[in-house]
């Protein structure tokens, strides 16, 4: 098992997941739902997005070895619940990576369009479903998949929240439960 410091690493670990993926979805949910802000926190935002991932999937592969020195006969049933909500957690991360960039690509060729027209919003649409006097012929269509990728990564934000949560209360109430009242 490794250490650092005589201390198992799965402690000191699992700090980078609870800031870094809290941080993205705080982040996150800001850069759906306020979209002035979308061009200052995007590389941010992108950047948690692939790094949570990566610190939730360190703090699984400390804690399984934390796990299997501790408990070589079989895990106890918390010590398994609170794996698989890491589990949950990273397999929602790694689909949020998808739908996000999937957005983000979106967004930025929203903004790229409405640059080519001279930054003016889209005035009313003609028959063909671009706006009048846009180059974007795509503005309509990509509003209508904007709209339902947004929703899926506003759920998805919601439920690492949630996996988050979980996670980190099972490994508390492994750790600390019945020891402070």
């Amino acid at each position: 098992m490794p250490t650092i410091l005589n201390l198992p690493l799965h402690p000191l670990v699992v700090h980078a997941p609870i800031i870094l993926v809290g941080l993205l979805v705080l982040g996150g949910l800001a850069y759906l739902l306020i979209p002035p802000l979308r061009q200052r926190i995007g590389w941010a935002v992108a950047a948690l997005a692939l790094v949570a991932p990566a610190s939730v999937y360190g703090a699984i592969l400390t804690g399984q070895e934390l796990a299997d020195y501790n408990e070589p006969d079989g895990w106890s049933e918390a010590v398994t619940q609170h794996h698989d909500y890491a589990y949950w957690l990273l397999w929602t991360l790694l689909a949020l990576v998808l739908v996000w960039f999937l957005f983000a690509g979106l967004d930025r060729g929203r903004r790229a369009a409405r640059a080519r027209d001279g930054g003016a919003s889209a005035p009313a649409e003609d028959g063909e479903g671009a706006a009048a006097g846009s180059s974007d012929p795509a503005a309509t269509g990509r509003k209508v998949v904007m709209f339902v990728v947004g929703v899926a990564a506003f759920a998805l934000l919601l439920l690492a929240g949630w996996w988050l949560f979980q996670t980190g209360h099972a490994g508390a109430e492994m750790t600390w439960g019945g020891l402070v009242r």
